[in-house]
């Protein structure tokens, strides 16, 4: 199922921006920010320790349909975080462009999401992972992954953001109503 969120620009103007009020720039389209989620680049998720402090890490995140998926150790810190308090943040710089998804992080463990999610990993990054009962199993991992199988966690995007990094669009944002 695509999503088409609702988009507006988030005004610029102001004495630094290097933006002026008469600027022809537009928002960035969706589809933007969609192929900017599923660049082979690193992200960071962002999420709540049990005692409210922000925890963040780097990892493989990708897009698909209208979630984004991210792997992780099942006993890692970030997954420990998602399992008690599904709030997260992930962002990703790609083509001068900062994107962030603010949302809710579940853990999936039906076939067809972690074979979704397993399609996804392997197009963007060229990472071979197997669903393997309710998790995710491949031949290597990060150094700092603690090795697989991996959990793997859908975001439902609630807000998301692109600031650029140069006049190339408005800063602009989206809600998922």
């Amino acid at each position: 199922m695509q999503v088409h969120p609702v988009v507006e620009a988030i005004p610029p103007v102001g004495r630094g921006t290097g933006i002026d009020a008469q600027s022809e720039l537009e928002p960035l389209p969706w589809d933007g920010a969609e192929r900017r989620l599923n660049a082979d680049a690193f992200c960071w998720l962002a999420t709540v320790r049990p005692d409210g402090a922000p925890h963040v890490a780097p990892l493989f995140a990708v897009w698909s349909g209208s979630r984004a998926y991210v792997s992780s150790k099942d006993t890692a810190r970030k997954s420990r975080n998602l399992t008690g308090d599904s709030r997260c943040v992930l962002t990703t710089d790609v083509d001068a462009a900062h994107v962030i998804v603010e949302g809710r992080g579940v853990r999936v463990s039906d076939q067809d999401t972690l074979r979704r999610a397993s399609e996804a990993f392997e197009a963007v990054y060229g990472w071979p992972t197997t669903v393997a009962g309710d998790l995710l199993d491949a031949p290597f991992g990060a150094p700092t992954s603690g090795g697989p199988p991996y959990a793997v966690f859908e975001i439902e995007p609630e807000t998301a953001f692109a600031f650029p990094l140069e006049g190339t669009f408005l800063p602009t944002r989206w809600r998922f109503l």
